[in-house]
């Protein structure tokens, strides 16, 4: 796979990621939270193993679904980086290509992590 685990912007990412399959509803809910459980995994162990589940995971999911998830972290990663702008604690980045993969494109596309609201 191609992430580095030991990357702040990485683990920010994964967790939008996990925090927008957690707002998900409907037929797929309990498969979302499922994929969300393990992006936290990967979060807490930042094992190439649990990376791997979450990758199969996410993956496991409807390809509507995955594009919904995409898009909805997309937005978030949005919202966070204006706001990180807003602040002025954002620096410029490099845009980021397709890899290929829709779990590592969500991953990406998720950006910065904000502290999450229990």
């Amino acid at each position: 796979m191609n992430l580095r685990l030991n990357d702040t912007k990485t683990l920010q990412a994964i967790g939008i990621l996990a925090d927008v399959l957690d707002d998900l509803s409907g037929p797929e809910r309990l498969e979302c939270l499922m994929a969300a459980n393990a992006l936290r995994q990967v979060l807490e162990t930042r094992s190439e193993n649990a990376l791997v589940f979450a990758r199969e995971a996410f993956e496991s999911l409807e390809p509507d679904v995955r594009h919904q998830i995409h898009t909805d972290a997309t937005e978030a990663a949005i919202k966070v980086v204006a706001a990180a702008r807003a602040q002025g604690t954002l620096r410029a980045s490099r845009d980021r290509k397709s890899t290929g993969s829709p779990f590592l494109d969500a991953i990406n596309a998720g950006g910065m992590k904000t502290e999450r609201k229990w």
